[in-house]
């Protein structure tokens, strides 16, 4: 189930990316691009052979978790502006670059690295799995250091909650409103992550379920976005229009 997963998440980010490259050697939208490549770079890390093959040839120490987890944080920033400066979310778009932001990015990425190295991380093990099995500190730092990196996606994802609703509530388009929906399970699924951290192991399926579910939420969303703004370049209708709607 859990191959299934990675490689499924790993197939839907790839296809959709492949579908943007296009565009972007057009030089359209390459912020979305810029995503679309992150997410799929995080979701080869999440696979269990790539990502073992690789921290290997680092060392060994997990580092490619810690490295996994500060792409998560850059793709999730880039997609909480993109789709807030989309929507006419100013509100929204402030506290994410604003000094809020910086805060919750800044204390989220100093949490995850002084867990990182107050545990014993020696050993390649994807998701971290076996050093939470292993007993004694990292048993008891370990769902600290996941809740840690799903905090500043989860502030995002709060953040993009109400501009979300309030797309899926208008006139928009329908394929604009279907990319809400998909967003907006997608920053539900992050938000429950959270707590789901702290879970027991024998509820580790739920908490594999959750993280891919939002990164696929998210990933889907952005490629309705996308097909919804090549419907709607033929007629004429604009960012600018799209926004001053959904406001």
């Amino acid at each position: 189930m859990m191959a299934v997963l990675e490689w499924g998440t790993f197939v839907v980010c790839c296809a959709v990316l492949l579908l943007r490259v296009p565009d972007a050697v057009r030089g359209r939208n390459r912020t979305v691009f810029g995503i679309l490549l992150l997410a799929t770079l995080c979701s080869l890390l999440a696979v269990s052979g790539p990502y073992e093959a690789i921290d290997r040839a680092l060392g060994g120490w997990n580092i490619t978790h810690l490295i996994l987890r500060y792409l998560v944080f850059a793709a999730v920033l880039l997609v909480g502006l993109r789709i807030t400066k989309g929507l006419g979310a100013t509100r929204g778009y402030r506290l994410m670059a604003g000094r809020p932001g910086r805060w919750a990015l800044g204390v989220s990425c100093l949490a995850v690295a002084a867990i990182f190295i107050l545990m014993d991380t020696q050993g390649s093990s994807s998701g971290l799995l076996d050093l939470r099995d292993s007993g004694g500190r990292n048993a008891v730092l370990a769902p600290f250091y996941a809740a840690a990196g799903r905090t500043y996606p989860a502030f995002v994802s709060v953040i993009l909650m109400p501009p979300l609703l309030d797309a899926i509530r208008s006139q928009l388009p329908p394929l604009i409103r279907a990319g809400a929906v998909a967003t907006l399970l997608g920053a539900v699924a992050v938000v429950l992550s959270v707590p789901a951290s702290f879970a027991p192991p024998a509820w580790a399926l739920g908490q594999h379920l959750a993280n891919y579910s939002a990164g696929l939420g998210y990933v889907l969303g952005l490629a309705l976005f996308w097909f919804a703004g090549l419907i709607a370049q033929p007629r004429g209708t604009t960012g600018a229009t799209i926004r001053k709607k959904s406001e």
